[in-house]
């Protein structure tokens, strides 16, 4: 689409207006590069995510956070260090990466669509530790981040106590209170020294730092402190030297995973716009509307209107029918307010944003062309019609069956007899290319064109005739008047006047008034049975709710009943056998017996289906299988090594079977040294080596097991493994293992704890 057209449908004036709902400036640059989606699936996939956020947004907590994303790029650049505030700003992201997977991880099992975000929100917690141990929440790098640094910074402690001990025994002398200004000790050019009266400055030996801004007082360093404070100076760039050492060794960290961290980072700015698109639709009430082949929007507002007015009147915007529409009627009648709306609507729908309208039906358009306001160019000399004229021509080869077009005053800025001559040859045009168009206009002929025409839908806008005012409506099958004679004589302009000015009309005019008199008693007519019909529709909807929510109730009280009637049966028959039983001496007395009620009372059951939920073992033509997953009627059904989705109506609920004891070889644990677990995977391919992960993962957390050892060697392997711990519910997180757990090769994994 022409960034042209999108600029006079307000589309960037109204993105702006969504910044205000972002938390990063990450979030501001995408939202710049928003466009409409030009493919129909993708608009589907983004309207159900979104309307799928929509549902959550309020159960999710979003907080400010830095553009990271450079930052992790430089990461990989050669001798390139982190910063510690650069760190600090990662660690916020990763924070915030992580509480996200959680919230939306919980929520993502009602709400299909969101399982596509928290894919790529991975886990970083070996990072987040990393960077937590090593740098303070205050801005600096903590002693414990190297036992280097503890030594130097406790040894920096200790040189500079001795020193501020050797000063303060200087201020005891007799003379002091003549030789020295002030009784502290001072801190000039990375040195402890001494105020001393510049007029007495002979009488303390030692090394000058300079004077105060007075003159008063010069900073001297006593000859005592000079080694220590040589001393001092040494080990502060020792310590800047180990912290510069644990910022690259951090910084080399954060390259390694620079791929999945970029990934994620994007997937959270998405995450933040998302946010903002749902909190802004929500401020305005904005819904989707359905695809389809015909344009019809009822209740539709201006976006950009409802942050400026708060009375915005909404419209109706029809073109079921015919795909063309002509609206007619007088300046501030809201005309081209409602070719706006159009407009700007359809690029929003498109971009998967909510539209500001009660409910309604849009095609997709590949193409929107717009001519709208006055497009004079005095730097290419052009006047108001030429430019409206170059605009059009440009963009008349690119019009087909998916585009709409809207123009605004066709045919104005010329000759009224020629310009809508032109009018109606450009709508011709539209025609054969099977266009919608949307079209204002004040030239009577392509009013009367409008009537005649198969393609076009004749529409007015609504005046008020007393007061002269708008009522910024549309009603459809008519043509309005521009009301210039009204208006002149609402302003006093004298009768003589006004009836000349009637002689002077041409005499289509006759034939237009007659044809709109008819119109209007027509539209009359036809608007009051809409109104009619409109207030049935209500109450069919209301009659329709009351049905389904009675017919709920009695299902409801259907199954409670029959739940009831079973369990008291069940209960009684229970009681009857432990009744039985008390008097049957035979233990194979007591089966037969038992049997024979069980089987009698089966017929009690009949018609009652016992509720399928995940995790229960069914039965499906004598194969028994576990429930995996529900979906709607359908369950995923895992019969050994296959799986299989299957209609739950097709389903026998069944007892587990009882667990049988694997061989040494089937087992997927192998205990080594005490409490310590292990998986060796390096012989198997990444299919079967995650087949056996999955059960030892999932075995390892029922036991309640803290830490265990995989190990998997290197290559694809080990990759397929890490990512398959990234998106574990039962992990917490995973370390590469350190040489005396068997290096790079192998993975210590953190499980939860519940």
């Amino acid at each position: 689409m022409r960034e042209r057209d999108l600029i006079k449908l307000e589309f960037y004036n109204f993105l702006s207006r969504m910044k205000a709902y972002t938390h990063s400036e990450a979030t501001e640059k995408y939202i710049d590069d928003i466009k409409p989606f030009l493919d129909p699936s993708a608009i589907s996939r983004q309207i159900t995510l979104v309307e799928d956020f929509m549902e959550v947004v309020d159960r999710i907590s979003i907080y400010n956070f830095e553009d990271v994303e450079e930052l992790v790029r430089r990461t990989t650049i050669k001798d390139y260090m982190l910063t510690v505030e650069e760190a600090l700003k990662l660690l916020k992201v990763l924070k915030l990466i992580r509480e996200l997977r959680r919230s939306l991880g919980d929520l993502s099992q009602n709400y299909k669509s969101l399982t596509l975000l928290t894919k790529t929100l991975y886990q970083f917690n070996f990072l987040e530790n990393t960077i937590e141990s090593l740098v303070d929440p205050r801005g600096f790098v903590k002693d414990s981040a190297s036992d280097e640094l503890r030594k130097i910074r406790q040894s920096i402690r200790d040189t500079e106590k001795e020193v501020l001990k050797r000063l303060e025994t200087v201020f005891s002398r007799p003379d002091a209170e003549k030789v020295f200004s002030d009784r502290f000790v001072a801190y000039r050019n990375g040195r402890y020294v001494l105020p001393v009266k510049t007029s007495e400055v002979k009488k303390v030996i030692g090394v000058v730092h300079g004077t105060s801004s007075s003159g008063f007082t010069t900073y001297v360093e006593p000859q005592s402190v000079i080694e220590l404070n040589n001393r001092l100076t040494t080990l502060r760039e020792e310590e800047d030297e180990e912290i510069r050492r644990i910022l690259r060794r951090l910084t080399s960290i954060i390259g390694e995973q620079h791929h999945r961290l970029v990934e994620a980072f994007r997937t959270l700015v998405r995450i933040d716009y998302l946010y903002a698109v749902c909190k802004l639709a929500k401020s305005y009430g904005g819904k989707f509307p359905k695809i389809g082949d015909h344009i019809e929007l009822r209740g539709a507002k201006h976006p950009i209107l409802l942050f400026i007015k708060e009375d915005v009147v909404p419209i109706d915007i029809r073109m079921v029918e015919k795909k063309g529409l002509v609206l007619t009627g007088p300046n501030t009648g809201g005309k081209t307010v409602a070719l706006k709306t159009l407009g700007l609507c359809s690029l929003l729908f498109q971009c998967g944003i909510p539209i500001p309208i009660e409910e309604g039906i849009l095609p997709f358009f590949e193409r929107v062309f717009v001519d709208i306001g006055d497009e004079q160019s005095i730097e290419q000399s052009l006047s108001t019609f030429s430019s409206h004229i170059s605009n059009v021509a440009e963009f008349l080869p690119h019009v087909d069956d998916k585009t709409l077009v809207l123009l605004d005053e066709l045919g104005a800025g010329t000759d009224p007899v020629e310009g809508s001559a032109l009018g109606i040859a450009l709508l011709e045009y539209f025609k054969d290319k099977k266009s919608f168009v949307f079209v204002t206009t004040h030239h009577t002929p392509l009013k009367l064109y409008t009537l005649r025409s198969d393609y076009y839908t004749p529409a007015s806008t609504l005046f008020d005739r007393e007061s002269l005012k708008p009522l910024y409506k549309i009603v459809y099958n008519a043509v309005g008047e521009s009301m210039a004679l009204e208006v002149a004589k609402k302003l006093g302009v004298p009768e003589e006047v006004l009836h000349k000015a009637k002689e002077n009309l041409p005499a289509g005019f006759e034939e237009y008034f007659s044809a709109r008199k008819s119109l209007e008693a027509y539209i009359e007519d036809y608007q009051e049975k809409i109104r009619a019909l409109e207030e049935e529709r209500v109450k069919l909807n209301e009659l329709v709710v009351q049905y389904e929510a009675l017919k709920e109730e009695l299902e409801r009280n259907k199954r409670e009943e029959i739940s009831k009637v079973v369990q008291e049966l069940k209960d009684r028959f229970e009681d009857f056998i432990r009744e039985v039983q008390e008097r049957v001496h035979s233990i194979k007395d007591k089966q037969r017996l038992k049997s024979l009620f069980e089987e009698k009372f089966a017929v009690y059951y009949q018609g009652v289906e016992e509720k399928i939920e995940q995790g229960d073992w069914v039965e499906l033509l004598g194969s028994k299988g576990k429930v995996l997953e529900l979906e709607g009627e359908r369950a995923k059904v895992s019969f050994g090594k296959v799986k299989a989705w299957v209609r739950i109506s097709e389903l026998k609920k069944v007892e587990p079977p009882p667990q049988v004891e694997k061989s040494d070889t089937e087992k997927v644990l192998e205990f080594r040294g005490g409490n310590l677990k292990e998986i060796n995977l390096t012989s198997l391919s990444v299919d079967e080596a995650l087949a056996k992960l999955e059960p030892f993962i999932e075995e390892a957390y029922r036991l309640g097991l803290k830490t265990v050892k995989v190990i998997h060697g290197y290559g694809p392997l080990k990759r397929a493994v890490q990512d398959f711990l990234s998106s574990s519910k039962s992990v917490v997180f995973y370390r590469e293992g350190y040489p005396r757990e068997g290096g790079a090769g192998t993975t210590l994994v953190y499980l939860r704890r519940d």
